[in-house]
């Protein structure tokens, strides 16, 4: 999920064995001040993934890809549970897009 305008970018990322849509009250929210981003990571939600695919440095890789496909600049990584772990590795592997 990608919408809504305005700074800064909002990059959520959901926990182990959840989807983008445990995001759903505060991307519904927060879209209308700011710019949000949400996604299944590997094997989660509609995303599929095998399972040596499934680990924190795969998903912050993409994550990672996500934020400098989508050209983000300054974005806030939003983490949950494992996503705290996945925005973390995102952010080493991207931090002049990251705030």
């Amino acid at each position: 999920m990608h919408e809504g305008r305005g700074a800064p970018p909002l990059v959520f990322v959901h926990g182990f064995a959840c989807a983008h849509t445990d995001w759903k009250f505060q991307l519904e929210q927060f879209k209308k001040t700011d710019e949000v981003v949400a996604c299944d990571l590997r094997g989660h939600g509609a995303t599929p993934g095998r399972p040596h695919e499934c680990s924190i440095e795969h998903y912050g890789g993409d994550v990672a890809a996500l934020v400098n496909n989508l050209e983000l600049r300054n974005a806030f990584l939003i983490g949950h549970s494992m996503g705290c772990r996945v925005v973390l590795e995102a952010a080493r592997l991207v931090p002049k897009r990251v705030a």
